[in-house]
């Protein structure tokens, strides 16, 4: 039987809430810096795994994301940070529906959606789940080999769809599908759903988990519209989520695992959901994890730009652990790393150990350099050894470069602004008015504007901004320096922040006065009453001013 897929925006809520369309869903975007949910969708779904999802005791390969290598970011994927909001999840990753965007609180709407083209039609498995048609599906995939017998992580199902479309036919569902040596379930490759709910073992959805049914796992996060959280960004834009739910399977210790993370909409594509898996907890009992955290936490680091820091953690805290560290890699000991413990050692009664690792600058053109940590583990497989990779790149430099802004003389202010490349971010501008914004409002005059750039690892460079604004050149034929206050300077009108040489002549041709970058400051100390001659040249015009000044001084 064909489906047909609804439209967009055809099926009303009946609370009153409002509709968001996707150029409202980028503003909710930009207005994330004043939510408590963070959100970072720069990050590959490759690098999610590698480093936030991961915990102990488990080693991973073959990332995709629906259906394609996992190597670039997309909308519908990334991490986050809820350390200080309602979802009671520290922080791990995120997939949406929609864009990840769509989570950003408060809860100011209750159908809030956003179409996008990185999400896949449907899915069998997910249809299988929901009984009925799944859009907007987002995929996650990825082999991996556990070093004990067991897996286990947490997470959270978030929707739109709570509380008004319970039971009513677009059931949003999602779920973690696990195949492999052992499993046995009614999915493709014979996969099992690990997403379900402790207990009773109905797969966790809308309908499953709500004020109705398996309460005890459902968080009200209000309408849309309600107080306190339509206000208060402490709460997520979904309108309900799941709590204590973790997922979990009996695996063989070192053989290959596959697992499927899957999202959709069911019924039509409207109102979104997530899911919210917590970082560091999909990992193996009985195992050992190696994680590299660098300052851009990411997998990679720039050469002279801080330290990596490498945590091996035992999903353990009984007895002193010693672990041997080896290296491989196209990273130079000594060059580009500095040189590592031959073991580390994990105390009695604590469950991890780190150290530092400082990456200098070696002032070389190269290509990427990989630095891979190994440690030998010996657990429930025998001897594992498990291992992380660090990317280490050159620093790109920092080049700032000033323009030639033309415009016209007018007190109405105009906006300025360097031309940046490469360094590394955040970058600190100041410029020589002290101020500290990426861009700058200056006067329509001539004048020359300098700032200094800093890029996150202590970079710095500089440029110039030539403001070109050429004012009427006035030249006086009169000026009396007695220093009465009135008239006491060679005052040229349309100089003011221009470059320019004045000279000035009697009348045999001697020259009696020279400058550049005139400042309106002569008064013609030394000098009798008379006729002079002047010639102006100032940047910007083809010719010289010229033309004779009389000196009038009455000196008693």
């Amino acid at each position: 039987m064909a489906h047909t897929k609804i439209p967009l925006l055809t099926r009303p809520k009946d609370d009153g809430k409002r509709t968001f369309s996707v150029a409202l869903i980028a503003l909710v975007g930009l207005s994330t810096v004043h939510a408590q949910l963070d959100l970072d969708g720069s990050i590959s779904p490759a690098q999610l795994v590698q480093h936030t999802l991961l915990g102990t005791g488990v080693t991973v390969s073959n990332v995709t994301y629906n259906g394609l290598p996992g190597n670039t970011p997309l909308e519908s994927i990334g991490r986050f940070d809820g350390s200080d909001c309602v979802l009671g999840i520290d922080s791990g990753i995120v997939m949406c529906t929609g864009g990840i965007n769509v989570a950003q609180g408060p809860n100011n709407s209750g159908s809030m959606q956003m179409e996008l083209s990185d999400v896949t039609p449907s899915d069998d498995d997910l249809e299988n789940v929901a009984g009925d048609l799944c859009m907007d599906v987002a995929t996650l995939e990825f082999d991996f080999v556990p070093q004990g017998d067991s897996i286990t992580f947490a997470y959270s199902f978030a929707s739109e769809e709570y509380l008004e479309y319970v039971n009513a036919g677009y059931n949003d569902a999602f779920g973690f599908f696990l195949s492999g040596p052992g499993i046995f379930g009614p999915f493709q490759n014979g996969a099992v759903n690990l997403a379900v709910v402790p207990g009773n073992f109905s797969y966790v959805s809308v309908n499953s988990v709500n004020t109705g049914s398996n309460s005890q796992y459902y968080q009200d996060n209000g309408s849309g519209s309600s107080a306190p959280y339509n206000t208060n960004p402490y709460y997520i834009q979904f309108d309900g989520f799941t709590v204590g739910l973790r997922a979990g399977a009996v695996v063989q210790c070192g053989q290959t695992y596959h697992i499927k993370m899957a999202i959709g909409d069911v019924g039509d594509p409207n109102w979104d959901s997530g899911v919210f898996i917590q970082g560091g907890t999909f990992s193996s009992t009985g195992g050992l994890s190696v994680s590299i955290s660098t300052p851009a936490m990411d997998g990679t680091i720039a050469e002279g730009c801080g330290q990596a820091i490498v945590t091996l953690t035992r999903s353990t805290s009984t007895g002193e652990l010693v672990i041997p560290l080896s290296t491989v890699g196209s990273a130079t000991i000594g060059v580009d790393f500095s040189p590592l413990p031959a073991s580390i050692t994990i105390p009695e009664g604590q469950a991890s150990a780190s150290f530092v690792i400082d990456i200098p600058n070696d002032d070389l053109t190269e290509l990427d350099e990989t630095l891979i940590i190994q440690a030998l583990f010996t657990g429930a497989c025998g001897d594992a050894p498990v291992s992380a990779q660090l990317i280490i790149h050159d620093h790109p430099p920092l080049v700032v470069t000033g323009q030639e802004v033309n415009t016209t003389c007018s007190d109405a202010l105009t906006t300025i602004a360097p031309v940046v490349s490469g360094g590394i971010g955040p970058l600190g501008y100041v410029w020589n008015d002290g101020s500290a914004d990426s861009t700058l409002n200056v006067p329509g005059h001539s004048g020359v504007y300098y700032v200094t750039i800093t890029d996150a690892c202590g970079l710095v460079a500089e440029a110039g901004i030539n403001v070109f604004a050429p004012c009427e050149v006035v030249v006086p034929n009169v000026f009396t320096p007695n220093s009465d206050g009135e008239n006491d300077r060679f005052v040229v009108e349309g100089l003011e922040g221009t470059r320019n040489t004045v000279e000035v002549f009697n009348r045999w041709g001697q020259l009696v006065y020279q400058a550049s970058n005139y400042a309106n400051n002569w008064e013609a100390h030394g000098l009798s009453d008379g006729t002079y001659y002047y010639v102006i040249k100032v940047e910007g015009y083809s010719s010289a001013f010229t033309g004779h000044v009389t000196i009038l001084a009455n000196r008693s």
